[in-house]
């Protein structure tokens, strides 16, 4: 759990600063060190209290932090359905292959987000464009709670500035966290996923993280930032991987 631990406070700090990028670095430790039911529920209820975190900051901002709701709602419509499909996943796959498919994921994730084309002034976008990533978000939250990329590819390409950015990941990711979180329930039972000992400790760091990762949204470039995340984030990604073949 000292991984764990570690990887919840640079997570946050990650997120809070970049907007997103939370579960990128927690996963593969959190997935090496609990049950896949477990390790999801404890991301899906450390990310909605992170994401409430950053809400706050955006709204007591005045740097232009806005929710883009007209950006979101296509996304999150779409993404109903994947939950369920995720959840499906998570209750059938067994836990090496998840540490596998986590580290995959984590990985190209990185990769995709590294070599995303700078944002458009378009900021219409398709109505496909928008099925896809909701349908693959919603169904990465609830099997590997890795729901970010889809999303920050989505709306990187509709144009919106940093602190709009920033905002509305945060309130796209609560939103599939508290609807995720009851699909995960529903699939693994309460018994299964609640455990104080893990979830308490690493809250606070939580916390913590968001703090100082609030500080560097404030004050540093958060493409330089955002670059040297992503190095971190590809190496959380290889280790999970590597992990879960040993296991196999």
């Amino acid at each position: 759990m000292i991984l764990a631990a570690a990887a919840a406070f640079t997570g946050a700090s990650v997120q809070s600063a970049t907007g997103f990028g939370f579960a990128l670095v927690l996963s593969p430790a959190l997935f090496a060190a609990v049950e896949p039911f477990e390790a999801v529920f404890a991301l899906l209820v450390l990310g909605l209290v992170l994401n409430l975190l950053v809400l706050r900051d955006a709204h007591r901002a005045a740097e232009g932090g806005r929710v883009r709701w007209d950006a979101l709602r296509p996304l999150l419509a779409a993404a109903l359905p994947g939950l369920a499909v995720g959840a499906a996943l998570l209750a059938l796959a067994p836990k090496p292959a998840l540490q596998v498919a986590v580290g995959v994921g984590v990985v190209a994730a990185a990769a995709l987000v590294w070599r995303a084309p700078e944002p458009s002034a378009d900021r219409s976008g398709s109505g496909s464009g928008a099925l896809a990533a909701g349908l693959a978000s919603g169904a990465l939250t609830t099997s590997v709670s890795l729901s970010g990329p889809p999303l920050v590819l989505w709306l990187r390409a509709r144009g919106l500035a940093p602190a709009e950015l920033r905002a509305s990941l945060a309130a796209a990711f609560l939103v599939l966290n508290l609807v995720g979180g009851a699909f995960v329930v529903v699939a693994g039972g309460v018994s299964e996923l609640v455990d104080p000992a893990v979830i308490v400790p690493l809250l606070a760091l939580v916390v913590a993280g968001h703090l100082l990762g609030a500080t560097v949204f404030r004050r540093l470039d958060p493409i330089r930032f955002s670059a040297v995340t992503l190095t971190l984030v590809a190496a959380g990604g290889l280790a999970s991987v590597l992990a879960g073949l040993s296991a196999a």
